[in-house]
């Protein structure tokens, strides 16, 4: 299901997002053209469901 777009003080469209990993409230994130970015949002919850929401996958709930 896709939500928003944007997440406020994200600097990034959803369609721009491959893969996330978060530890606490630390997200790391790929970018589909390759690059990593961090971002730290003020309501952690709120950044992982909007992710999840929007099918981006969580590395660290990836089986093997």
């Amino acid at each position: 299901m896709l939500t928003t777009s944007k997440f406020s003080g994200f600097d990034f469209e959803i369609d721009q997002i491959s893969k996330f990993l978060s530890v606490l409230d630390f997200f790391t994130i790929m970018l589909k053209d390759g690059r990593i970015v961090h971002f730290t949002p003020s309501c952690v919850d709120s950044f992982r469901n909007w992710l999840v929401d929007n099918n981006i996958t969580d590395i660290g709930k990836e089986s093997t």
